[in-house]
């Protein structure tokens, strides 16, 4: 090996990390991705715990499941534009004991542009959190926390602009906020 071929070498990486890079931008379009609000009455059971919503691309057949807690509302976050998918829901008690699957409904996955909403600290008390949420005035926003950026819960739906405050925050040792807007 000459003392030419290590930058050589570093040369053709980092070319070959330049063009990934570019490839990607080119490809994000095409790989947007979509979201489907859902809402259902709750269970009459009294033991209901929580939820979770099974869907898919094809009726009966549910590739993924979502546990949205106990909430009646939830958006699938995800999804293939322009792909229609089949949502069923099942409720659990507090042994993660299953219900069968409500009946079914489908949905469309499609694009709309829509204005997003913005987060702003609030005042709040020693153990919890708050910010304000302001966007398109009279839009419905659902706020969803996680703590791990991957699972999402739904955990309160309301009319921007509003203040939102978390008075369980306290409980986790990191905690993540996002608002999907409703269409």
């Amino acid at each position: 090996m000459t003392n030419n071929s290590v930058p050589n070498q570093i040369a053709k990486i980092f070319s070959l990390r330049r063009l990934i890079f570019i490839v990607a931008l080119i490809a994000m379009p095409a790989m947007a991705t979509v979201s489907v609000p859902l809402s259902w009455n709750p269970s009459a059971d009294p033991n209901v715990a929580g939820y979770k919503i099974y869907y898919g691309g094809a009726s009966g057949v549910y590739t993924n499941s979502v546990d949205v807690g106990n909430v009646t509302n939830a958006i699938i976050t995800g999804l293939t534009a322009n792909t229609t998918y089949y949502f069923a829901a099942t409720s659990y008690d507090a042994f993660g004991d299953e219900s069968g699957y409500s009946d079914e409904t489908s949905a469309s996955a499609t694009t709309s542009p829509a204005a997003a909403a913005t987060l702003a600290p609030a005042a709040c008390v020693s153990g919890q959190f708050a910010f304000s949420v302001s966007g398109v005035t009279n839009a419905q926003c659902i706020v969803q926390a996680s703590t791990n950026l991957v699972d999402w819960v739904s955990i309160q739906t309301n009319t921007a602009p509003f203040t939102f405050v978390d008075s369980n925050a306290s409980q986790f040792s990191q905690r993540f906020y996002r608002t999907v807007n409703l269409p």
